[in-house]
């Protein structure tokens, strides 16, 4: 659609002449892969947003894609590039005037973009033979993550959406709304809230200590974490958010850990490498894990034909977030990695 004013602005900001764009995907950004005529590789990134799915996230996604967010967001993937560079990130290309960030006018409409690096590799392979020293490579990534974000990144701390107190409440309120269209049952929603309240508890309490907090990437998953056949990659940093530290390995273990807790166990024993963790760093871990799902359940709670929402809210509320409540584990063997 945009293939030939891409072309254009390539050459005039970036001195880079492209034989082939390839369009792979689009969401909030048209992604497009960059082929120069020397075979030499790189990603653009243009801000144009696509129509989504009717969720009650829509709203909420927006503050991801604000001016101020994508000039955050390049910020922080080239903070982590200089000073984590075996993590092997993408890298913003700065364009001849030394911006991390050019603008595009379509349809009369100036639109920010962004050039990076190609980074080589495959997305990981959920339950293939190496997919636990995968996870374990998921972990170390994690941790470095989130010291570069308390040594080099406080700077950006005000620049990203914040998910702490108030973001929970938003999703209890939110959940309450699928009692009146019959998706949750008022005692469902009563152990869905004490569930969440005992989760703001824990981040009243992380608040005490500055090295739980900073940015956190929100979105390590197999699609957003790449392999060279070595290393684990990190990529997509467009969801990251001002919150808890160990809201990224509660969201791994929901997203890489599946019904297998030898997974969460392998990002534990990953992340434990680095950080060193304590039993109440594991059941905030579990906290964290429940909270992603809840947020994920809120955002289809007023689908009643959504068989995801009934499933999962039985599941929670007959087992993981009763464990939770009680002190018992939520996500077995874990805290082996602890003792």
């Amino acid at each position: 659609m945009y293939e030939n004013l891409i072309k254009d602005l390539l050459l005039e900001q970036y001195s880079l002449v492209a034989e082939q764009l390839e369009l792979i995907s689009h969401s909030n950004k048209m992604v497009y892969k960059v082929i120069l005529s020397n075979k030499e590789q790189y990603m653009f990134d243009l801000f144009v947003k696509k129509e989504q799915e009717d969720t009650t996230s829509n709203d909420e996604n927006n503050k991801y894609y604000t001016p101020e967010a994508i000039a955050s967001e390049a910020r922080i993937q080239q903070i982590l590039n200089e000073n984590y560079p075996e993590l092997k990130s993408p890298s913003p290309v700065r364009n001849k005037d030394g911006q991390l960030l050019s603008l595009m006018t379509l349809n009369g409409i100036s639109t920010q973009c962004l050039l990076r690096n190609f980074i080589p590799g495959v997305e990981l392979t959920q339950y293939s033979p190496e997919y636990a020293n995968q996870a374990y490579g998921a972990g170390v990534v994690a941790a470095k993550l989130h010291q570069c974000s308390i040594n080099h990144m406080q700077n950006e701390y005000s620049k990203r959406p914040v998910h702490r107190q108030q973001h929970v409440l938003k999703i209890i309120n939110t959940i309450e709304r699928g009692i009146e269209v019959g998706t949750i049952t008022p005692a469902q929603y009563t152990i869905v809230k004490d569930a969440l309240s005992f989760i703001i508890q824990r981040m009243d309490e992380m608040d005490q200590n500055p090295e739980y907090i900073g940015i956190v990437h929100t979105d390590l998953r197999d699609a957003n974490l790449l392999t060279d056949g070595e290393n684990v990659i990190p990529i997509d940093f467009g969801r990251c958010i001002y919150g808890y530290h160990l809201y990224d390995i509660g969201e791994m273990c929901a997203h890489m850990g599946g019904e297998g807790s030898i997974y969460c166990e392998s990002i534990i024993k990953g992340y434990h490498s680095i950080r060193k963790l304590s039993h109440f760093d594991i059941v905030a871990i579990e906290g964290f894990k429940m909270l992603f799902i809840l947020s994920v359940v809120a955002e289809f709670i007023l689908q009643t034909e959504n068989s995801y929402v009934y499933d999962t809210l039985k599941r929670l509320t007959e087992n993981d977030l009763v464990h939770l409540l009680a002190g018992e584990p939520v996500i077995p063997t874990i805290r082996s990695v602890i003792e």
